[in-house]
């Protein structure tokens, strides 16, 4: 006998025997209501991140654990972007002043060891000399010489063996010489040209005059076109982070080299639409049309760090995120595109399914009680807040919207209406159950008067017992499947918001 009718979302349930016995003892120490998750108070947050080590030297790709446990590799320019954007969204994750600082902190000493690690294992002493007007030892010296290295491979094999000096220092950054090594033996040829490093140290926090120097003289130089003068200045590529921005510019035979590995070095424009980045949010698109969602991740996440109007990339980051089950993915990015874009119905759906897989229902419900007049997602609002409501222990109220949720309507979504099905198969099987347990409780006193022994009374006790089992162990069934693993959550993102999404153009 089971204890629930088994769903259609495709996700495991409990017997009898495995859900009998845990739930009478959630019922015994007084479960709280609702089914959410006890986080960590705040003085065991800020003592694990005083914990943390930030002085050992990592490997490259590093592997980073992640909010869902999961242990993923980034390379150095990932692992940097990674933790960047959890510093863009501290302010919105958390609350408690003292919490928003410390993770801020952590972040960036993070970001420090990863620099630092970096330069030991691939850096050169000629470029330590960017850090002399610009910080610690290694914190920009990490980024020329990753940047270096990925602009010149096809340069030259050992990008080290430039000769590398400073030309000139203005008000918001230093040009410096960079000199392909001249008539080596392995060689064919000799290496003709030159190149010149911009180097803007930039303000981690407010406006800062030199990020805007850097982008006008990023415009600049786009805009110079080669028409068969070799010795015009042209840009190779350009590069920047929170702290800092890099143009790499040069001449000749070697600049030609360079810019045909590199590419168009609108490539990290962040503020500029371009091809480049159209195509990561497309690419994503289609890797999730082909199922191969770790990869889509990927492209979507690239495509809404580099550009941070992109809405279709936030859509589509929380929703491949939500299916993998990497929640904090899910947060930075509806996070981020609540910021960027306010009161958006699809990116405020998608953020109250984030904050519902981390059990915080009534922030999630909410956030969907402010989206109105939105004709796409209309049905699947309403079946997200009945979730809420019944999350909650709002029985009443969670049934008469569910009543209202038409499942004709998730014809592009057959998760959302394998779902549904669910739900309202799980609320038969509770009523049936429960009425079974009234009806046992009613038959006590009926069956003491009828043989004059009180001894029937056993009977109401099992169905008092039985009804507060029934409505406590389908509660529990259902808050797991909002907020519990991921092999056992239903699907709630929609792939109809998803597509309506892409075919909307932003805002800029």
């Amino acid at each position: 006998m089971q204890w629930f009718i088994r769903g259609t979302c495709g996700a495991p349930f409990h017997s009898m025997e495995a859900e009998f016995l845990p739930t009478i003892m959630f019922w015994m120490v007084g479960w709280r209501r609702g089914g959410t998750r006890l986080g960590m108070d705040k003085a065991k947050k800020i003592r694990r991140y005083q914990q943390k080590d930030y002085s050992s030297t990592v490997e490259f790709p590093v592997e980073i654990i992640g909010r869902d446990g999961a242990i993923r590799r980034y390379s150095f320019e990932e692992s940097i972007r990674l933790y960047q954007r959890r510093i863009a969204s501290a302010d919105l994750r958390y609350i408690d002043p003292e919490l928003i600082q410390a993770e801020k902190q952590h972040c960036l000493s993070r970001i420090g060891q990863l620099r630092h690690s970096f330069f030991a294992r691939y850096g050169w002493p000629a470029v330590e000399i960017v850090d002399v007007q610009g910080g610690a030892p290694g914190i920009l010296a990490a980024e020329v010489a990753a940047f270096l290295r990925r602009c010149l491979a096809n340069v030259h094999p050992e990008p080290e063996k430039f000769s590398f000096s400073q030309l000139d220092t203005a008000e918001y950054h230093r040009v410096y010489f960079v000199q392909p090594p001249q008539g080596e033996d392995e060689f064919d040829e000799v290496i003709d040209g030159q190149f010149l490093l911009y180097v803007f140290p930039f303000e981690v926090t407010g406006t800062s005059a030199a990020r805007e120097s850097f982008f006008d003289l990023v415009k600049v130089l786009n805009g110079v076109r080669i028409t068969g003068a070799r010795s015009v200045e042209s840009m190779v590529a350009f590069f920047h982070t929170h702290d800092c921005g890099l143009i790499l510019t040069g001449s000749g035979t070697a600049h030609s080299k360079a810019t045909s590995e590199v590419g168009a070095p609108e490539e990290e424009f962040s503020w500029m639409p371009n091809e480049d980045l159209v195509d990561a949010a497309e690419q994503g698109m289609r890797m999730l049309g082909r199922g191969r969602l770790e990869e889509a991740l990927e492209q979507f996440t690239h495509a809404y760090t580099h550009q941070h109007f992109r809405r279709v990339a936030y859509l589509g980051a929380a929703v491949v995120a939500d299916q993998l089950g990497q929640d904090g993915e899910a947060e930075t990015a509806t996070v981020m595109g609540c910021s960027y874009f306010p009161g958006d119905p699809a990116l405020c759906y998608h953020r109250a399914v984030n904050l519902m897989r981390q059990g915080r229902f009534t922030e999630a419900l909410s956030l969907v009680d402010g989206i109105h007049n939105w004709s796409v997602g209309d049905n699947a609002v309403r079946f997200l807040t009945s979730l809420c409501l019944l999350a909650q222990w709002k029985v009443s109220k969670g049934r008469a919207v569910l009543r209202t949720v038409d499942v004709d309507l998730f014809r592009m979504d057959p998760h959302l209406a394998k779902a549904l099905q669910w739900v309202r198969s799980q609320q038969w099987a509770r009523d049936a159950l429960f009425a079974l347990g009234v009806l046992v409780c009613l038959c006590g006193p009926a069956l003491c008067a009828a043989f004059g022994t009180w001894m029937f009374l056993f009977l109401s006790a099992m169905g008092v017992v039985s009804s507060r089992l029934v409505m406590l162990s389908w509660h529990r069934q259902l808050v797991r499947q909002l907020s519990g693993p991921t092999s056992e959550r239903m699907h709630l993102s929609s792939s109809a918001i998803l597509i309506d999404g892409a075919r909307s153009r932003p805002l800029v």
